[in-house]
């Protein structure tokens, strides 16, 4: 069976990840998302985790980039926001080949007492 290598892949051997890994995405979490968001809109106290979706190309590219869960006071927003604004991904690899996958990833934010 030939596989189509132009379709959205639902699991792949290789996900696509954050250039520099996990520690990367960290750090580009603390320096581009707006932590203070679900605070400035009067969220109390609490965890406040956003799952977003999004594709990543063969080359990387990230497009549809969607919320699936909104615990509100704007942090679904937020998260979108700062994924549409990161740098290109490292893709998926199926079968040693770039593919088109969906990615997803959860987005905490933290509000405590004042």
């Amino acid at each position: 069976v030939e596989e189509d290598y132009d379709k959205e892949f639902k699991s792949v051997q290789v996900e696509a990840q954050f250039p520099g890994g996990q520690a990367a995405w960290n750090k580009f979490l603390e320096r581009n998302l707006n932590s203070q968001t679900p605070s400035d809109n009067g969220a109390p106290p609490g965890n406040y985790t956003v799952t977003v979706s999004f594709l990543v190309d063969k080359e990387g590219n990230i497009s549809e980039v969607q919320a699936l869960d909104d615990p509100g006071y704007g942090t679904a927003g937020e998260a979108v926001k700062t994924i549409k604004k990161g740098p290109k991904w490292i893709p998926a690899i199926q079968n040693g080949r770039n593919v088109i996958y969906r990615q997803r990833q959860r987005i905490t934010f933290q509000v405590t007492e004042e």
